[in-house]
């Protein structure tokens, strides 16, 4: 099966690629859009290189000027139009990394594909970032053409269907072209409406390292298992979570590696629902900072008084609003939605 990267970082996709092809051997080729400069650093024969300008048909600082969703959004649907990508591919970043040996059947049967979703995002916390501003774009734009949703952005890999895609951003362009939207969200709850007779029920994502230490933001819905790591060079640098674990593949080790990495993610996510930071690793509460570090440490001793107040709390009132919305859900899949259906009041 083909794979479809955005990429301009070719050490890091370059890496990723030999995980993939270890842990998920019926990957075995790539379609690549990035920088001209890159090509010769991305020269594999399992790669077909695309040109981030020829596609686009804008110039290299019309695509600077893009903040990174937009950008993402362009490129992915420049490709997808180019005539490179396959009916049926995986879509993934560049840092989307597999932990363990992934099956096709965990995508898809051949008939039904499965989608990972992680959030409903008309309950998505988020309000700094452009992802966050295209969760929330996305929910009203799906809202307003009268389709659920659920967040499918969950940082791992997601099986799609060219036609599906075109269809469902056909549908968007009749509310607006701006380029702000989660492309992930936009497609599932679309395609799986229209087409129910090809996808199983969504399930809930599969990803170490979303958020990246773990409790930066409560979970709606918990992890299934960790299958893919979404994957940050820092965090394998000196005084990091990982910065005694390869970010190679070690055919050697791989298994052992990975299972290392989960202890240690899931270890230090309990801890910081806790406020108890471990002492040596660099983390986003107390990095850099005497203050904050003295701070957490006066309040450590008194985290059961605190317990009401901090995230850990936080998580179990979103997993419990998202068990429940997910239990409201009706029992029977959605009828195929026509495409001229009336929106949604």
């Amino acid at each position: 099966m083909q794979i479809l990267y955005l990429s301009n970082r070719p050490d890091i996709l370059n890496e990723t690629w030999q995980h993939v092809r270890h842990f998920l051997p019926w990957v075995t080729r790539a379609v690549v859009v990035a920088p001209a400069s890159t090509h010769r650093s991305l020269s594999n024969p399992d790669f077909t290189l695309l040109e981030d300008r020829e596609i686009t048909g804008l110039t290299g600082n019309d695509l600077a000027e893009l903040d990174h969703v937009r950008r993402n959004v362009v490129l992915r649907r420049a490709a997808i139009a180019s005539g490179a990508v396959e009916e049926t591919f995986v879509l993934s970043d560049d840092d989307y990394r597999p932990l363990r040996a992934i099956d096709r059947s965990f995508f898809t049967d051949g008939v039904q594909d499965t989608g990972y979703y992680f959030y409903d995002l008309a309950a998505w916390p988020g309000d700094e970032t452009p992802f966050d501003e295209a969760q929330h774009v996305t929910s009203e734009a799906l809202n307003y053409l009268g389709f659920p949703r659920l967040a499918y952005g969950s940082h791992m890999p997601q099986i799609m269907r060219r036609s599906f895609w075109t269809e469902a951003f056909d549908l968007l362009e009749t509310v607006t072209d701006d380029s702000m939207i989660c492309e992930w969200a936009l497609y599932f709850n679309i395609a799986a409406t229209l087409h129910p007779e090809h996808f199983t029920e969504p399930q809930p994502f599969h990803t170490l390292g979303w958020p990246q230490y773990g409790a930066e933001w409560p979970w709606w819905v918990n992890p299934s298992s960790y299958s893919f790591e979404n994957f940050y060079p820092e965090m394998y640098e000196p005084g990091h979570l990982f910065a005694h674990l390869p970010s190679s593949l070690q055919l050697d080790s791989a298994q052992q590696d990975n299972f290392a990495k989960i202890l240690e993610w899931t270890r230090f996510r309990r801890a910081a629902a806790r406020l108890d930071f471990p002492a040596g690793t660099e983390n986003p509460w107390t990095k850099s900072s005497a203050l904050r570090r003295a701070s957490f440490s006066v309040l450590r001793p008194a985290r059961k008084a605190l317990r009401y107040l901090n995230s850990e709390d936080r998580a179990q009132i979103a997993e419990l609003a998202g068990a429940v919305s997910r239990l409201e859900r009706p029992a029977a899949r959605p009828q195929s939605r026509s495409v001229d259906s009336q929106p949604a009041h």
